[in-house]
Formats: C-alpha cells, structure tokens, sequence
C-alpha cells in the first residue's frame, strides 16, 4: 500500500474532524477535500482519487467500523480495520446487529427512515446512500440538443447514457476527465445531478415571464429554468452568500444566458420586485438526506434538534419567498431530503396558513441505486 497516499487520507479525515469542532461545522466534506487538494498540489491524480474515494467510504462506514473495531474510536484504529480486511462488511448482513448498525447509520435518522417508510425500504434507502454517487449532467439547450452532446461524448469513447426522466440530462458510467473536454469548456454541458434538473424543470417559465429564484446558491437550478426562455423574460437571482452569486455569475456568463440579475442581500431592487414574479422558487435549505451519497459526513451531524431547526428557516425562508409572487403565480418548494418533516408536512403548512393549494400532485424521489439523488418538490399558488 502506497504510504504517501496513506498518510494524507490520515491526515485529511483527521483535520476534516478539527475543522468540523472548530469554525466551520458544517462545511461539507466534497468542499473540504477541494481546499485539501488546493493545498497540496503535489498530489496527482491517481493520488487524489484514492484519498478522496477512501475518504468518502470511510465516512459511509464509521458507524459499523466502530461497531467491529475495539475502543478507542478514531481514525487510525477504523482504518486498520477498514484496510486489514473486508470481513468487516459481511455484518451488513448479520440479522443480530440492530438495524442502523447494519447500515452505518445514526439511529435517530434511522428511525426517521423508519418510521416514514418502515423497516425494509428504510432499509434499501440506507443501502443506496452508502453508494458511490453517480455522474450526471446537464445540456445547456442554448448551445446545443442532448442528442448531438451524446454523441460527442461517444465519439470520443465516454461511456454516457441519457437519463430517464430529465430530458436534458446525461449519466456518465464511470468518472471522466470531464473539465479537459472541449464540449465543457465551451458550456454545452455541466454536471448536475437528475434530481436538480427535474426540480427546475417545474418552474415552467415562458419567454417573456419573470422568475425569482430565491435560493440561487450558485445558480444551478437557474441554469436550467433559464434556456427555455430564450433570453426573454427575466430570472432574479437571491441568496445571502456574496460567493456563491460570484460563481452563479461566472457560470451564467460562460452558458450564454443573459436575461438575469444577482440579488445580494439588501440589493435596492429587492422591495420593489414584490408581488412581481410570475414563478418564485425555493430550493430551501435542509437536512440533505436525500443526497447523503455526495456528502456522507452528513448524517453522522443529523440530530433532531437540528431538523426542527432545518424546519424553521424553511418556513421563514418560504414566507419571504412567498412575498415575489403575483396574483396567478406559481410558487415551486423543493428540497433534497427524504423525510416527511421536511416535506410534505411543510407544504400542508404553508397551504393552510397562506392560502395555498397544490397547482399539481408533488414529485418525490427516493435515492436511485446508480440514479439520481432523493428530492421532494411542489407546485403550489393563491386561492
């Protein structure tokens, strides 16, 4: 085994522990590993697969690594057992453990899953997530169709399929230099998970309509909503983060989409959009268990005070949303979690207190085994 490559996965799960106990407990783990790489350039690809790939398996699997290994729990006694062999895995299958030590899972998120879809899918969903995720990606229409993207990936010998369900969205059958391919650096394509794509595509926006994207983080839900406008019309684009609306405006640009402006907080134009959009959405914050396979230290933070607090803002963040739309408007809530809490008992809140009803029966997902991630969207507007 290679010890260089051993050393830094060590050193890597291990700052990614400090960084979590100090100012920056939340950053996710796919972020961390970006700024680790960025630091130690020295590192080359091979490398940084394998440190990364470790590092995500190892995360999926603490709970029944800790479960097998003797005490003291810490990385390096999990990575002895991880590495020394794989009879560790077979008690995935051992009907004696309870069932969120079979799974690696926290066993109050666990029996969330549980009690919203019973034991056994709870079960099959907790199967899926220790997935690796898959490789999805998204054509920018504006450029050019799906079908002539798939068929410059298969030319140049990329395994891709088109995706089931999104009409703009292509799955890659094992990783790829993607960032070195001509089509990605001229914005034919990005990558974007189906679940995202299927969320925007219910903002249904016309040429000429408006729309407020209300949590735009780095604008990937805008970069599908915004194509079938054909630069007509106008999407808003609002999120706290001063960063992230950097990157959506870099990504805008580079996807030829013009018909748009970022909204900072307290931007001026802010009151003076009210009661103007004709689609708002709200890709809320929340607990992510629908896409644990991208960011699996996520459920080792769950906690249940901390979904009352994911349920919270949501409620807060959909009633300033709420105040864009105009009379006739549509406004589309999406999450990319599984559980009820976050879901649909939100939208039987949000209809009974600010007059809603459902404009078409909600989409939910469950995580797909080699598919797209878990997500929850509805369409609701005005009596």
């Amino acid at each position: 085994m290679n010890a260089t490559r051993v050393r830094h996965l060590e050193n890597a799960l291990g700052l990614f522990d400090q960084m979590r106990r100090g100012e920056t407990p939340y950053l996710p783990l796919d972020l961390f590993l970006r700024r680790y790489f960025q630091a130690h350039r020295f590192l080359d690809g091979t490398d940084r697969a394998w440190v990364a790939e470790k590092t995500y398996e190892l995360h999926r699997w603490r709970g029944l690594l800790d479960h097998v290994t003797t005490p003291p729990h810490s990385w390096v006694n999990r990575m002895r057992t991880f590495f020394l062999s794989d009879r560790w895995r077979s008690q995935t299958q051992n009907p004696n453990l309870p069932h969120h030590v079979r799974c690696s899972f926290p066993k109050d998120l666990f029996s969330r899953f549980e009690a919203s879809l019973g034991t056994k899918a709870a079960l099959d969903v907790c199967g899926v997530l220790n997935e690796p995720a898959m490789t999805c990606l998204r054509v920018n229409t504006l450029k050019m169709s799906r079908d002539k993207v798939f068929s410059f990936l298969t030319a140049r010998a990329v395994p891709v399929e088109k995706t089931l369900t999104s009409k703009v969205g292509l799955v890659l059958a094992s990783k790829q230099k993607l960032l070195e391919l001509p089509e990605y650096k001229l914005g034919y394509f990005e990558i974007q998970d189906e679940s995202s794509q299927l969320i925007a595509s219910q903002v249904d926006a016309k040429p000429g309509e408006l729309v407020m994207d209300y949590c735009a983080g780095s604008g990937g839900k805008a970069l599908c909503i915004a194509p079938p406008m054909l630069n007509q019309g106008h999407v808003w684009m609002h999120d706290p983060r001063d960063m992230k609306l950097f990157e959506a405006k870099r990504r805008m640009r580079k996807a030829g989409i013009r018909n748009y402006t970022l909204l900072p907080p307290a931007h001026p134009l802010l009151p003076k959009l009210r009661t103007k959009m004709d689609w708002v959405l709200v890709d809320a914050p929340c607990s992510q268990t629908g896409a644990l396979r991208r960011n699996p230290d996520m459920k080792w933070a769950y906690t249940d005070e901390r979904l009352w607090q994911w349920v919270s803002l949501q409620r807060e963040i959909f009633e300033a949303g709420l105040k864009y739309l105009k009379d006739g408007g549509k406004i589309v809530y999406a999450t990319c979690s599984t559980l009820d809490e976050e879901n649909s008992q939100q939208v039987r809140f949000f209809c009974e207190k600010f007059g809603l009803y459902l404009s078409r029966p909600p989409l939910h997902a469950l995580p797909q085994s080699r598919g797209m991630d878990g997500f929850f969207c509805a369409t609701m507007e005005r009596r």
